[in-house]
């Protein structure tokens, strides 16, 4: 999130800062990737984008997610685009499930998942008190990966750290209002 403050200061536009940042050929060529698929400069009136890039375990994997406002004015997420480059794959299938997982399990990190304490004891015990990410939560999922020869990175862990900036970036484009805390829940903001 602190990459789109900056950018925001600087009076640039969050993927050309990036750009202009991130040097490496296949960090450009996943930006570009991203800007194509998501519609990044096509941006409407009442809609907010954000995105956010990581780099572990020898992948780069960037998303941009899109918010808008329902009728009730609550945030909904109305679209997740992620663009994966981990060299190269054999199975695209498994790549996919495992970013798509990473980004549900980010969903649930970022908006609910929540461990609290009364008297000094863990008040969820299970699943069954402990809130997750249900089907009717997941927004429409895109994931893309870059094609090219380098060696092979990892695909589970890549795709969960980009999520949670993303949507707080999306909020932010969309309201103005700059989410620092996490998890926070999503029907208040």
């Amino acid at each position: 999130s602190f990459m789109d403050e900056l950018a925001i200061a600087a009076g640039k536009d969050p993927l050309d800062l990036r750009r202009q940042h991130l040097k490496e050929e296949r960090c450009q060529l996943l930006i570009d990737k991203l800007e194509e698929v998501s519609g990044w400069k096509q941006r409407k009136k009442n809609e907010g984008f954000g995105v956010a890039i990581t780099e572990c375990f020898a992948s780069t994997v960037g998303q941009i997610v899109k918010v808008s406002k329902d009728a009730s004015g609550k945030i909904k997420i109305d679209q997740v685009w992620a663009v994966m480059d981990c060299g190269w794959y054999v199975n695209p299938d498994i790549i996919k499930a495992q970013v798509e997982g990473s980004i549900v399990m980010g969903l649930g990190a970022a908006t609910i998942h929540e461990i609290t304490f009364k008297d000094g004891l863990v008040q969820q015990r299970n699943f069954y008190d402990y809130k997750m990410p249900r089907i009717t939560d997941i927004p429409p999922i895109e994931v893309h990966i870059m094609e090219n020869d380098a060696d092979a990175g990892g695909v589970g862990e890549p795709g969960l750290p980009p999520f949670a900036p993303a949507l707080t970036n999306a909020i932010y484009d969309l309201t103005g209002k700059r989410i620092r805390k996490l998890p926070f829940n999503l029907n208040e903001v």
